[in-house]
């Protein structure tokens, strides 16, 4: 029969791995662009640092995801003109611990305009 000891320490363990897992969990991110459909998404994993950003309406915009880091950079955009369907993933390089802020757009891919009524609320992950 296992002590009170035994019983209390490994509940104290499993309580430990389990808020350290939802911590790192909690950290990935995903945003849409305002409209109904969610024509653009992009999408941030904390583990790696990897941004995926999806076009998911034939409407004939690019979807284009906005970020700006802690040293004042930004916005660097990750451009998706690829078409419905489509996902395009960039590999960032940041330190661990550090943050990042960012928005999903609309855009015109060509020129590179992006259609500013279209962005989600901004929000901010850590890497």
């Amino acid at each position: 029969m296992p002590t009170l000891r035994k019983v209390l320490l490994v509940t104290a363990a499993v309580a430990t791995l389990t808020v350290a897992g939802a911590s790192s969990a909690a950290a990935d991110s995903s945003r849409c662009t305002v409209d109904s459909a969610c024509a653009g998404r992009a999408t941030f994993t904390s583990l790696g640092e990897v941004f995926h950003v999806f076009d998911q309406v034939a409407d004939g915009h690019s979807a284009v995801a906005l970020y700006w880091l802690p040293d004042g950079s930004g916005p660097t955009m990750i451009w998706n003109s690829n078409g419905n369907g489509s996902d395009v993933t960039a590999d960032l390089e940041l330190p661990e611990g550090s943050w990042i802020t960012y928005r999903v757009c609309l855009g015109e891919g060509g020129p590179k305009q992006v259609m500013l009524e279209t962005c989600s609320a901004p929000i901010t992950d850590y890497a």
